[in-house]
């Protein structure tokens, strides 16, 4: 069952989204906004919401997902679930780039089904 939350946000004049808590279970969806100032994302991980780090795979590059405006991404099971808290970051962590305008995210989590629906 998909549980789809809206966030996390990027403010206007920011490159860093504030925190959305992914722990109810795997992150399988992003879905873009329609409106986008530049740059792909990267992101950042906590396990408690609190302080965050970069993600980056083996190769020590920044995890990175190619933004289409209005349009949608899965996400490969290898790195999001791993996933506690979750901010996007437009651009790289060398390169953030600063969004003119507020720039709202949905994310759908993949998590089980409440006993009363299960049959």
């Amino acid at each position: 069952m998909l549980q789809v939350l809206n966030g996390p946000v990027i403010a206007a004049g920011e490159s860093v989204s504030d925190g959305i808590d992914c722990t109810a279970g795997p992150l399988v969806r992003i879905t873009f906004p329609a409106q986008w100032g530049g740059g792909n994302l990267t992101f950042l991980i906590s396990s408690d919401g609190n302080g965050y780090n970069d993600i980056y795979d083996a190769k020590g590059e920044p995890v990175t997902a190619v933004v289409r405006p209005g349009g949608a991404v899965r996400v490969p099971l290898e790195w999001s679930s791993m996933l506690g808290w979750l901010k996007f970051r437009a651009g790289t962590p060398s390169h953030p780039v600063v969004q003119e305008a507020r720039r709202e995210f949905s994310v759908a989590l993949e998590v089980a089904e409440p006993p009363a629906l299960r049959r």
